[in-house]
């Protein structure tokens, strides 16, 4: 294990000062004998306890918020616009939490007279659960985000593994995190806050017999690694990774010409905001060729206007420039990318024009590149589209731009559903809502299973398990 790393300031382009030192080896003992009567207590508490628990790490965080920006944005390089929709986003998923697992019913009961019985199925918490901190939210996606507050809200406790790159931010909310469960005198193994920038930890918790479950929000590398050691245990235990998405958008032929300009100002906004770096950035634009002149003429001015920010540390920045190198290097496409000059980890806005042929021939166009990066190809014919989507992988999102969208065919609605999770009428992708009816999840590599949303309260069912009760009179 390293014997201590840096985060890195985006915004100055530098090394931090603050050395981290990875949690020590003798911290795995020490959970092994604390973890399963921590579980124990933890998920024998009622709803509203845990609800109060939920409610006192809000509180604490709220105090603590202007310390947690000046790390957050110190660390990531994030504006502070950036912050306060994060936080925001942080703030509103743990209430929304809160009062959710008040409301649902955790039994469901039924009768059976003539057979003399009682069914009793309650549902329970699936165990400790291993959440891996997301690189490029660190706060939405890291150490109280989706994952962490779902799994709590479901009676699990919780293993957080801070991303490296921005530990500072991740020790400040844990810290609110312990002072809520000292607070109420619960175990303190119910979070486990654990620093490492190799992959010691996150391979020796998910391997564990006493993790039952991972939540993961990352690259297809990452996931797909997990999900491996997940299924070797001898007891294999769920992944629930989300991945790599195109999030392609379409553009109908009865879209109206008019609007052109204005879908492609919200598209060149949804792919360079935050240098791209986001899982539901449209990286994929596939126009109807009745449209792609004046629309390819329309995004690159619209492209033209948008300012490249620093992205989040070296790694990602390099990954980025040498896939940008990978695309432009496939024979026939046309580029074009931003005349702005390349400082420190500036993320540069690229296109590649293509077309339906070369798609379907070319797998490098069709893998996602993390960063303001799109693909932009013509098709003509619905069945075209068909062929394309069945090229490509599992998506988090697809959008459609069309004047009426009652009025897309039922094949190409099921074309679309079968590859997507979240479907977007005349609209970007970018701006995940954290509301009961959303869904944010898709067919592999979107996610490691379509059936469950990342995003929501609908999300507690991924760490919750099923029991049922039969009772002979």
């Amino acid at each position: 294990m390293s014997k201590g790393f840096r985060t890195f300031q985006a915004a100055q382009n530098s090394w931090d000062t603050q050395l981290y030192f990875p949690t020590s080896p003798s911290f795995l003992k020490d959970w092994e004998a604390r973890i399963m009567s921590a579980q124990a207590q933890f998920g024998s508490l009622t709803p509203a306890q845990r609800a109060e628990f939920l409610l006192l790490i809000h509180a604490f965080i709220q105090t603590d918020k202007s310390k947690i920006q000046a790390l957050y944005t110190k660390e990531s390089g994030l504006s502070a616009v950036r912050f306060e929709a994060e936080f925001k986003r942080l703030s509103h998923t743990i209430l929304l939490f809160a009062e959710h697992i008040q409301k649902i019913s955790w039994e469901k009961q039924t009768e059976l007279a003539e057979e003399g019985k009682t069914l009793i199925k309650k549902r329970l918490p699936i165990g400790p659960v291993l959440v891996l901190g997301s690189s490029n939210f660190p706060l939405a996606y890291s150490t109280m985000g989706g994952d962490s507050v779902a799994a709590l809200a479901a009676g699990c406790c919780v293993v957080l593994k801070a991303h490296p790159m921005h530990v500072g931010t991740s020790v400040a909310v844990a810290n609110c995190v312990a002072r809520a469960i000292d607070t109420l005198g619960l175990p303190s193994a119910i979070f486990s806050h654990v620093i490492d920038n190799t992959y010691h930890w996150a391979s020796t918790f998910a391997q564990h017999p006493h993790i039952q479950a991972i939540g993961f929000t990352g690259s297809i590398k990452g996931g797909r690694a997990l999900m491996d050691l997940a299924a070797q245990r001898p007891a294999p235990i769920p992944v629930f990774a989300e991945m790599g998405s195109l999030n392609p958008v379409l553009i109908l032929a009865d879209y109206p010409t008019d609007f052109l300009a204005v879908a492609a100002e919200k598209l060149a906004s949804s792919i360079c905001t935050d240098a791209g770096q986001f899982c539901t950035k449209s990286g994929l634009l596939l126009v109807h060729e009745s449209h792609f002149e004046d629309f390819k003429k329309a995004l690159l001015s619209a492209l033209g206007q948008q300012a490249a920010v620093p992205m989040l540390h070296p790694d990602i920045y390099q990954k980025f420039e040498a896939r940008k190198r990978q695309v432009f290097q496939v024979k026939g496409v046309v580029q074009h990318q931003t005349t702005q000059h390349a400082q420190g980890l500036l993320g540069r806005w690229a296109l590649v024009q293509t077309d339906p042929a070369q798609l379907l021939q070319e797998p490098t166009l069709r893998e996602e590149v993390f960063g303001p990066f799109v693909v932009l190809s013509t098709f003509s014919t619905e069945a075209q589209l068909g062929e394309l989507f069945g090229a490509l992988g599992g998506q988090l999102t697809c959008s459609v731009f069309c004047a009426a969208p009652e009025q897309i065919s039922p094949a190409l609605q099921n074309t679309i559903s079968q590859k997507a999770g979240r479907v977007i009428l005349n609209g970007v992708p970018t701006g995940v809502s954290v509301d009961l009816a959303m869904h944010h999840g898709g067919p592999y590599p979107a996610s490691s299973d379509a059936r469950f949303s990342a995003v929501g309260p609908d999300s507690i069912m991924r760490f919750s398990k099923e029991v049922c009760w039969q009772f002979h009179h």
